[in-house]
């Protein structure tokens, strides 16, 4: 009997989702497969995160999955909004599927864990297996984990900060994290991380204005949240247009505020504006 290979991201925040769904689909008897930690695509002209998610979701196909689990960044929350918004937020299939001809058919999951998901859980666990009991099973034995600790972010304690802003799935994604922290102490500055869970960022972000993604909520939280932290004496906001837009009211927002602020583009060059921006904060 053949069993159903189920392909997962290890990336776009699946830190977020995954530890549920892995574990509930390997007790429905499903074999579980992981990109390989050197998946790459040659010759792909993409910022990090984007050319990551590619990467591994070529190699998943290449492995011959049956099904890939995808993340909904957006929690199922659909915006009228044109502006700020991307397939790469709001469709990440449909955003794999211009790099990736004939990718293996998708499940979509919420990026985020809470114990209403039993229901999704329980659909795709019979769709998947035919079996109720099976299904229901594999639910008893892994619902605990609906209910995660909240993500904890370490700050260095010392040092000039800088908070630092962008979709939680740039902050995430292990290259482009390199790149920030290795600039910015590359010119005597720390970098400085929201360390309140998503939930509370976007809390946050309701104060600064009326944004409907999820995801737009959490950066603007982040932007709010650390314009008012009295340690940190300055802000970077990281975005892309495309791969990773950042609403247009945050730039106004920072704007507004006391601490100096840049904005840099996931392609640019990013130590000379941090020299730039290092050069504006107290030695």
């Amino acid at each position: 009997m053949l069993v159903v290979r189920i392909g997962v991201l290890q990336s776009w925040l699946s830190e977020r989702y995954l530890p549920f769904w892995e574990a509930f689909l390997r007790e429905l008897g499903l074999e579980v497969i992981r990109p390989h930690r050197e998946a790459e695509v040659p010759g792909l002209e993409l910022p990090a995160p984007a050319r990551t998610v590619v990467a591994e979701v070529s190699d998943l196909k290449a492995q011959g999955v049956d099904y890939l689990l995808l993340p909904d960044l957006q929690l199922g929350v659909d915006s009228p909004r044109a502006e700020g918004q991307s397939p790469w937020l709001v469709n990440l299939e449909a955003a794999l599927s211009r790099f990736i001809p004939g990718m293996p058919p998708s499940l979509v999951v919420p990026a985020e864990l809470n114990p209403d998901l039993l229901g999704l859980a329980a659909e795709i666990g019979q769709g998947l297996t035919r079996n109720p009991m099976v299904t229901r099973r594999a639910l008893e034995r892994t619902k605990y984990l609906l209910n995660p600790e909240p993500p904890r972010v370490r700050n260095p304690s010392g040092g000039r900060a800088v908070g630092v802003i962008a979709q939680p799935y740039v902050l995430t994604d292990p290259e482009s994290r390199h790149r920030l922290v290795e600039g910015l102490e590359g010119v005597g500055l720390t970098p400085f991380f929201a360390d309140l869970p998503p939930a509370k960022l976007r809390e946050e972000g309701r104060q600064v204005a009326e944004l409907d993604l999820p995801t737009h909520l959490e950066a603007a939280g982040m932007l709010r949240y650390l314009s008012r932290l009295g340690r940190v004496g300055g802000l970077v906001l990281v975005a892309d247009e495309e791969y990773a837009p950042l609403p247009s009211v945050m730039r106004k927002w920072a704007s507004k505020g006391a601490k100096p602020w840049r904005m840099v583009g996931l392609l640019e060059d990013w130590p000379p504006v941090f020299e730039a921006l290092a050069a504006e904060l107290p030695a």
